[in-house]
C-alpha cells in the first residue's frame, strides 16, 4: 500500500460577537472580535514552529482573518488557499437569531434538530448531510492529491465536527458529543489511507485548565 502521509491541523476560527450572543451564524460573514483576534493571534503562535506547507480556509471572513494571523506567524511565505467546501453550514431562515428565540419560533423543528441533526431540514437551510459529503470529498482530495506534509483547515464548529466524524468513523449520532471550541486545534495524522487522530478539541493554548471545559459556543 501507498504510504503517504501527512499531518492535518484542523482549526476552529476565533471567537466573534455571534458567538457571545449565542447567535446563529452559518453563511453570515461576521468578522473576529477582538478576543477572537487575540485567540488567532495566541493559536499563531502556538503553530509558528510547525513550519506548515499550506493553508486551507472557508471563505468567510471569521474564518480567513485567523488563517491570515496563522500565515503571517509562520516563517516560510506559506500559500493560503479559500476552499468553499470548507463554509459553515447554511443556517437558512435561522441565521442571526440566538438559539431561545429559535426554540420558541420554531419549537418543533429545533427540538427535531437538537435530536437528530442530520434528519432535520432548517427552514431555508443546508442538509447537514449535504454539508458533510462538500467537506469530506474537498479533505480527501487535499489529502490524496497534496504533496505537502503539514496541512492546516480553518473552518467552522459545525465542519469540524463533520470531518471529526468522518475521519474517525464515528457514527452520526455522536455529532453533539464532539466539542470544539474557538480557536481550538485538532490533530490528525494520515497514513495508509486511514486518520488517526493525535489531539481533538485542544484549546489550552489560549484558555488555563480550568477554563477549557465545559464552554459550549
Amino acid at each position: 500500500m501507498e504510504i503517504n502521509q501527512k499531518v492535518i491541523f484542523l482549526i476552529r476560527h476565533g471567537n466573534t460577537k455571534f458567538n457571545e450572543k449565542k447567535l446563529f451564524r452559518g453563511h453570515t460573514d461576521i468578522p473576529l472580535d477582538n478576543t477572537g483576534i487575540l485567540q488567532a493571534e495566541k493559536t499563531a503562535k502556538f503553530l509558528q514552529d510547525i513550519d506548515l506547507d499550506i493553508i486551507y480556509s472557508s471563505p468567510l471572513a471569521r474564518a480567513y482573518s485567523t488563517a491570515e494571523i496563522i500565515k503571517k506567524h509562520q516563517k516560510n511565505n506559506i500559500e493560503l488557499k479559500i476552499e468553499e467546501s470548507f463554509t459553515d453550514l447554511d443556517f437558512g431562515e435561522w441565521e442571526g437569531k440566538g438559539y431561545d428565540e429559535v426554540r420558541l419560533l420554531y419549537p418543533e423543528i429545533y427540538n427535531a434538530w437538537s435530536r437528530e441533526p442530520f434528519k432535520t431540514i432548517i427552514p431555508s437551510g443546508e442538509d447537514m448531510n449535504a454539508a458533510q459529503k462538500r467537506s469530506w470529498d474537498a479533505l480527501k482530495d487535499i489529502v490524496s492529491k497534496s504533496d505537502c506534509s503539514y496541512l492546516a483547515i480553518v473552518t467552522h464548529r459545525i465542519i469540524c465536527k463533520l470531518l471529526i466524524l468522518k475521519m474517525l468513523d464515528i457514527s452520526q449520532s455522536g455529532i453533539w458529543k464532539v466539542n470544539q471550541s474557538p480557536c481550538c486545534i485538532n490533530i490528525f495524522e494520515y497514513n495508509y489511507g486511514i486518520f488517526f487522530v493525535s489531539k481533538l478539541n485542544y484549546n489550552f493554548h489560549i484558555t488555563n485548565l480550568k477554563d477549557g471545559f465545559f464552554k459550549i459556543d
